[in-house]
């Protein structure tokens, strides 16, 4: 079964409807029902955007009976905590609702503190994209790396039985974690662009920003060798904003390369992508790279030593030795 985040509005508006109702729902200003649509671009043409097209039929066609949900609720705001539940219905249309398009859940447990979870769901539950799948694992202490399925029952069972379970720090994962607190952080707006060019040209890539502002989708130019000639040619486009990356401006890039004479596309995003960002790009695979933040610390990462000194200054490693394991 998958596990879905759906969130409840920007500032938690629709969360009483969730509770009270026992459903998760979704507006998105269609006032009837999904149902009547025979595909995705009939809606599509319907409603004249994109991205909410993909999330409605999304919501209404993916979530699947006895899928996992996941509530990070913003009321209350201060303990932070998150519902719970089971899909137990399929997508209907409630028009006395404030946000009619539904799924009846079975709420088990509707205030897990946000602490409870592991700090690689808590990452994702962080995020701002309204309907997702949490797809990553979890490494867990005396175990094999478990889905966010099996830890998530974990958790609602440690919290139903007053118990919690143990995680192994995944030192990796934290590290990497902490490297793109500092990057958002010293990164913002344009400097962006500087650290992906920068990565880039220790990569063996000769690297070129196009300017602050630029035009046309496209921050930063690169291709192989010390002049660049050489392929792959990439056109990349950087977003550092903390909403995930949508549609328009992944078309914006792929309809750039051409334009450039590159011979593919690398989007780096800072908050991640959409849904119908990485659907489009399953069509798009052999023409278009999806850097994420996590994508990003890694490939830091991995030339660090050749990066420019004021970036090291910006992020700064040191080697140390770790004991990673121990015998009883």
């Amino acid at each position: 079964m998958a596990v879905w985040v759906v969130r409840g509005g920007s500032q938690g508006e629709h969360e009483g409807i969730f509770m009270s109702e026992g459903v998760v729902a979704i507006d998105f200003g269609l006032k009837e029902s999904i149902a009547g649509f025979a595909s995705r671009e009939e809606l599509q043409n319907y409603i004249g955007n994109m991205s909410d097209s993909y999330l409605l039929w999304r919501f209404a066609r993916a979530l699947l009976i006895g899928d996992w949900v996941a509530l990070p609720r913003k009321l209350p705001a201060d303990p932070k905590v998150v519902a719970v539940g089971k899909i137990s219905g399929k997508y209907e249309f409630r028009p006395t609702l404030e946000a009619p398009h539904i799924h009846p859940v079975d709420w088990i447990a509707k205030e897990i503190p946000l602490s409870d979870f592991d700090w690689i769901l808590q990452h994702d539950f962080a995020g701002d994209e309204t309907i997702f799948t949490v797809q990553r694992s979890i490494s867990a202490l005396g175990k094999k790396r478990l889905t966010a399925e099996s830890r998530i029952k974990e958790i609602v069972a440690g919290q139903l039985s007053g118990t919690s379970t143990v995680v192994k720090v995944d030192l990796g994962e934290q590290i990497a974690y902490r490297i793109l607190e500092r990057i958002r952080l010293r990164f913002s707006g344009w400097r962006l662009g500087y650290l992906v060019a920068s990565v880039l040209r220790a990569s063996g890539y000769h690297a070129v920003e196009t300017g602050q502002g630029a035009e046309g989708g496209v921050d930063v130019v690169a291709g192989s060798g010390d002049m660049g000639f050489g392929g792959p040619r990439l056109c990349v486009q950087v977003k550092s904003g903390g909403s995930p990356v949508d549609l328009p401006d992944y078309i914006r890039l792929r309809d750039s390369i051409g334009s450039y004479g590159a011979d593919h596309g690398l989007l780096v995003g800072l908050g991640g992508f959409t849904g119908a960002v990485r659907k489009e790009n399953e069509r798009s695979f052999f023409q278009i790279r999806l850097w994420g933040p996590f994508d990003l610390a890694e490939r830091l990462l991995g030339v660090y030593d050749a990066l420019p000194g004021d970036i090291r200054g910006d992020v700064p490693l040191e080697n140390l030795k770790v004991l990673t394991g121990w015998q009883d």
